[in-house]
């Protein structure tokens, strides 16, 4: 008797040990797909996505443009006269604006399309990063 109930109760301690390992092998994969699902696409604030540069603003507007080709983004349209170029990455479609505060300060400005700002916030940083480093490149006309 005393051998039945000893083989049940290890038995039993080894069925909830291992019912409590699944369960929490599960909820440390759950946690690490929220997480990275969480870096991926987080929350970016407006202040991030919004910058003031000492550029006229045809220069800035076609650094804007060179930075989006050069990054890879999908550029879906782009209108020189107001300074809206529509880009197109990791799925979702961004409006990158250029709008001149005077004749030697202008604005460059990324917002989403569909104004949910849960998005990676690397995108700005690299459009920024990119207008950064060619801050003093000079624009050439193409001559065919």
């Amino acid at each position: 008797m005393k051998k039945t109930v000893r083989a049940l109760l290890t038995v039993l301690v080894v069925l909830v040990s291992f019912v409590s390992f699944s369960s929490a092998s599960s909820r440390a994969e759950s946690t690490l797909d929220k997480t990275h699902k969480q870096s991926q696409a987080s929350y970016t604030s407006y202040h991030d996505c919004i910058r003031l540069y000492k550029l006229p603003f045809g220069k800035l507007y076609f650094l804007a443009l060179s930075a989006a080709n050069s990054l890879g983004y999908e550029i879906k349209e782009m209108q020189s006269r107001n300074g809206y170029i529509i880009i197109q990455t990791e799925g979702r479609e961004f409006l990158l604006s250029v709008n001149a505060k005077n004749k030697s300060y202008t604005y460059l400005k990324l917002s989403p399309c569909d104004n949910n700002y849960y998005f990676n916030p690397q995108i700005p940083k690299k459009i920024f990063n990119y207008v950064d480093l060619n801050f003093n490149m000079d624009i050439k006309d193409l001559r065919f």
